[in-house]
């Protein structure tokens, strides 16, 4: 809670990767705002003091994920092609929530780079382009 009550606005990037568009899109908002920071978590968040709900839909609308109920905030990927040799496949691309309260990790390979230590479920492309789902 903030010193007025309110919770704090807690923005996420899909798969932690922030486009110049988006922190473009936060910084906008920050500078507008009384307190004009932006505050890095080791979770792959950023809280946007002073922000609130009506602040939401420009964020969402820049493609950051401003509930963090959503799914998408529960769904990680490797890197996956183009940007691995050993990925099989655009990981990222295909990537969807597979459980209702479970993180959902997919992998372009078997080495499963970033996967969370907690329990998940897995998806691992296979060599044939189908992807295995698992429950870890």
């Amino acid at each position: 809670m903030t010193a007025h009550g309110a919770a704090p606005l807690i923005v996420t990037a899909p798969f932690g990767s922030f486009t110049p568009d988006q922190w473009a899109a936060l910084t906008d908002l920050a500078d507008r705002l009384p307190v004009r920071e932006l505050r890095m978590t080791p979770w792959r968040t950023v809280v946007v003091p002073g922000a609130g709900p009506a602040d939401r839909p420009a964020l969402a609308a820049a493609g950051l994920i401003t509930d963090p109920a959503s799914p998408e905030a529960r769904l990680g990927a490797c890197i996956g092609t183009p940007g691995c040799a050993s990925s099989r496949t655009d990981v990222r691309r295909d990537a969807e929530p597979r459980h209702s309260t479970l993180p959902t990790y997919w992998s372009g390979c078997e080495r499963r780079c970033g996967r969370p230590a907690g329990p998940h479920v897995a998806v691992v492309a296979q060599p044939d382009g189908t992807y295995r789902t698992t429950t870890e």
